[in-house]
């Protein structure tokens, strides 16, 4: 790699423990910024515990950090939702807040984690462009959208050092082992937890909304990919580029188990799309990335974790 030493904010949720691991095959020094700990043990590994919204510890933790990634958010989807205006403060608020000071301490690149699932809103065409119109539906896709625009405009900013350099990745639905469950979020991991102890699937419809699931180990070379490139202000999607129904999901699930699985459906709600898969040629092209673990290895990862051989 490029870089010396790098920050991850958040590092020690689900993509960030999965980037920290990442990060540290790349043999640099990392640094970890969070509530509470990575559960990493590594020598290269320094761990700083609090928010990315205190600032002196900010301005602490970034001194002689060449690039930052921003994954960190002070609420899930469902919270933001309920409380648009502590969200709008605390994240677009709180990224102004750590572009300020990358600026100051001379960081050399900001990457941007943002939301494939939520920033585009109701689709005309899938899969889904960069180049697609961005209206979403929830506080959460309208912060995520926000802030992206202000990296956009920080991109070329001069610091301490020279130029600041920014990019966002519009990540999609990752899934994974680690994924905390018990945040609303995740599908894919939640029915996989659910299905490997017999317990019903919560699905909201009529399970024909499709979307876009991700290996989180893919979206952890996505990030490292970004954090080396040199492209910058432009936003970036990184999902698997198929779009799978909730139903179709249900249907893999029981295929690794070899049997049928309980399914409890509940009326649709009015903040999901229909339809929401991403065009990942714009990584491929400007990356050099593409995912590598399909959705059937991922399944029988998942479902082997839970404690349920197939």
């Amino acid at each position: 790699m490029t870089t010396s030493t790098v920050l991850v904010i958040g590092g020690s949720g689900f993509i960030g423990k999965n980037l920290v691991a990442q990060l540290l095959k790349e043999d640099v020094q990392v640094r970890s910024l969070d509530l509470g700990p990575s559960g990493i043990s590594d020598e290269r590994l320094s761990s700083w515990s609090g928010s990315f919204l205190q600032q002196e510890l900010l301005n602490e933790v970034m001194t002689g950090v060449d690039t930052v990634y921003h994954l960190a958010a002070t609420a899930m989807p469902r919270e933001a939702n309920l409380n648009p205006h502590r969200d709008c403060l605390d994240n677009v608020g709180g990224t102004l807040g750590v572009l300020e000071t990358a600026l100051s301490a001379g960081v050399k690149r900001v990457v941007f984690s943002s939301s494939g699932g939520t920033v585009y809103g109701p689709t005309e065409v899938v899969p889904i462009n960069e180049d697609h119109p961005t209206h979403p539906i929830n506080a959460y896709g309208v912060s995520k959208l926000a802030c992206e625009k202000y990296l956009r405009l920080y991109n070329g900013r001069a610091g301490k050092d020279g130029p600041l350099s920014t990019i966002s990745l519009r990540i999609a639905n990752p899934y994974g082992l680690q994924q905390n469950i018990r945040k609303a979020q995740g599908a894919l991991t939640t029915f996989c937890a659910r299905a490997a102890v017999d317990e019903a699937i919560t699905i909201w419809g009529d399970g024909e909304v499709q979307r876009d699931f991700i290996h989180v180990k893919d979206v952890a070379r996505a990030l490292c990919l970004a954090g080396q490139s040199e492209v910058s202000g432009q936003e970036i999607n990184i999902g698997s580029g198929k779009g799978t129904s909730l139903n179709a999901l249900i249907a893999e699930i029981e295929g690794v188990l070899g049997h049928s699985v309980k399914c409890e459906y509940l009326p649709a709600r009015s903040i999901d799309v229909k339809r929401n898969y991403l065009d990942t040629s714009k990584a491929k092209n400007l990356l050099n990335w593409q995912p590598e673990v399909n959705l059937r290895d991922g399944i029988q990862e998942l479902l082997d974790g839970f404690g349920k051989k197939s």
